[in-house]
């Protein structure tokens, strides 16, 4: 869901330690203004050896085209707005990129009580808010009006939970976070106050949430973008300026040293961060993420002006064939999904014939193989089959839709009748909505493709600026409106309630029916896991087949060249830990 200079902005060799080493400046008092004579010869020059400057660990990489809307935690949704602040603000547990196993973020530890509702969480502690002084061209330490380090609370996560959850702020992923809370769905539903929200700092280091139910996934549910700490003082004196590199304020990791809109963004290492289990010391010293797209972003990687880079599907052919760039060529398959969705209250998409036809015209392995080319794999189900609960990962996929041109032509006549229409020609014009990103027009191009061949059903390709595509969506629909999910959290609630429940923010189609609505609220709290399955593969039918509210495409994948010198983790869900990175200088 989703811009440029060409050079990496470098400091000197020396400023650039000095912003990856930074400690708080030695007192004025600690040595002489100058040095006695005779200190310069006590050692004579023949024995002196030159001190190395170690090279610093700096890396450059392709981070998509254009700005990102916000790192804001409150506000970001995307998964790139997820990355890029998830350097600056991690969560309480984090996410393994590649085991998806929970794991210490700013909590070093957690209880849940015996009932499964009250969950405590134990931060470390004395973890600074820091900030990126460019008159020093160091990673400082934030002070209070006192002179007093400011350090993370447990009142902060409180602050961040409660802004995400206040209907003022307008926070995308709010709505998932509600749930499992006791009083936060009345409160973002303005129907309640912050002060019924259970949440609460036992102690500076102690944070409690209690939830109005048992139910399996929720602690991951804590570690949810919009689920972050923010600085009060910062957001309160700054308003929406606060996350500005001259305002910011983070505890991460990273702290974000510049960002040139359009271009660049440039991170450095916090030499204040303690490490945890999840999160180590990072080794990198800085990141540039440049805001290129997959073609750019490939040219500059053969230049060798980028470290890592996307590799556009039309490449990937080429790259895999090159004796140099073959080797640094890894294709990982993901946990995105790729789709689109009907506008269910348009016509012709009104009717289910129609809406059948078009979906079973699709012939996804051509798709995948022979368009994209990239590695991914068709889908029949939403829910991809690495997620826990997945009927994508059992036999259950047997019923998932398939390509069936026959079938296609069967109910495209059924929908033709319903409407009265003689033939396809007949039909109201269709527009399918997109972005303009290449991958994009590729997918478009082939599906218009299809209907015009299996089904004479021509549509209209509406291309949209990336940057205000998604914004765009959440006001308005297409009739055919290209889509794509990339997890939360590791569980098939994320995509199934999250997305299509007829009360989702993301059901872009508005899609609707009661019976899946009670299949996925009645899986959410189901404990039984043979059960849970079973709920979630008859509204996956319900979803995808029977009502066809939605197109499925494919489980993405993505085809990534680095240099050999970066030493690094592939992760699964596209949120990458750029603290277990490392290069070899």
């Amino acid at each position: 869901m989703t811009r440029p200079v060409r050079l990496l902005v470098v400091l000197s060799l020396a400023a650039l330690v000095l912003a990856g080493c930074a400690a708080p400046a030695a007192p004025a008092t600690s040595a002489p203004a100058t040095a006695p004579a005779a200190a310069a010869t006590e050692v004579p020059k023949a024995t002196q050896a030159p001190t190395a400057v170690p090279k610093p660990k700096a890396i450059t990489i392709q981070a998509g085209g254009g700005d990102p809307r916000s790192i804001d935690p409150q506000k970001a949704i995307d998964t790139r707005e997820w990355y890029l602040l998830e350097q600056l603000f991690p969560p309480l547990l984090v996410l393994n990129t590649e085991t998806h196993a929970s794991e210490p973020g700013v909590a070093q530890s957690y209880d849940i009580s015996a009932d499964g509702k009250v969950y405590t969480f134990h931060l470390t502690e004395k973890v600074p808010w820091v900030r990126y002084n460019p008159s020093t061209k160091a990673v400082e330490q934030v002070t209070d009006d006192k002179g007093q380090v400011r350090y993370l609370k447990a009142q902060d996560f409180v602050y961040g939970f409660l802004r995400a959850l206040d209907p003022k702020t307008g926070s995308p992923a709010a709505y998932m976070l509600a749930p499992y809370i006791a009083g936060a769905a009345d409160y973002n539903a303005g129907k309640g106050s912050a002060d019924q929200v259970a949440i609460k700092a036992l102690d500076d280091n102690t944070l409690q949430i209690t939830a109005p139910e048992k139910v399996g996934f929720a602690l991951q549910i804590f570690g949810i973008i919009n689920a972050r700490a923010v600085p009060s003082w910062d957001v309160e004196q700054n308003g929406d300026a606060w996350t500005d590199p001259k305002n910011i304020n983070c505890y991460g990791p990273f702290v974000l040293k510049d960002w040139t809109h359009e271009a660049s963004m440039t991170y450095v290492k916090n030499p204040f961060w303690p490490g945890t289990k999840g999160i180590q010391k990072p080794a990198l010293d800085e990141i540039t993420f440049r805001f290129i797209d997959e073609t750019v972003g490939l040219r500059e990687f053969e230049a060798g002006t980028i470290d890592m880079t996307i590799v556009p599907g039309t490449e990937v052919l080429r790259v895999q064939a090159d004796p140099k760039l073959g080797p640094q060529l890894k294709i990982v398959p993901g946990t995105c999904t790729n789709y689109y969705s009907f506008n269910v209250n348009q016509p012709p998409f009104n009717n289910v014939h129609i809406r059948r036809a078009l979906t079973y015209a699709v012939d996804r392995d051509t798709l995948t193989k022979e368009v994209l080319a990239g590695g991914e794999i068709p889908a029949p189900f939403l829910t991809p089959p690495s997620i826990n609960m997945a009927p994508a990962a059992t036999d259950a996929v047997k019923d998932g839709i398939k390509y069936d041109p026959a079938k296609a032509k069967e109910e495209l006549a059924l929908g033709l009748k319903d409407l009265g229409l003689a033939s396809a020609d007949q039909l109201p014009q269709i527009t399918v909505w997109l972005n303009n990103q290449p991958t994009s027009a590729r997918t478009a191009q082939a599906l218009q493709s299809m209907w015009q061949k299996e089904l004479g059903i021509k549509v209209e390709l509406l291309q949209i600026d990336a940057k205000v595509y998604w914004a765009k969506l959440e006001k308005e629909s297409g009739q055919i409106n290209m889509a794509g999910w990339c997890p939360d959290y590791n569980d098939a609630n994320n995509y199934l309630r999250d997305i299509f429940r007829s009360d989702s923010i993301y059901n872009y189609g508005k899609y609707s029916n009661p019976k899946f609505d009670s299949l996925v609220d009645q899986a959410r709290v189901e404990s039984d896991p043979a059960k849970r399955l079973a709920l979630y593969t008859e509204a996956e039918k319900l979803l995808c087949v029977e009502d066809a509210g939605i197109i499925m495409l494919n489980y993405a994948s993505r085809a990534q060249v680095t240099n050999p010198r970066v030493k690094r983790t592939y992760s699964l869900t596209a949120i990458e830990h750029y603290w277990d990175w490392d290069v070899t200088n």
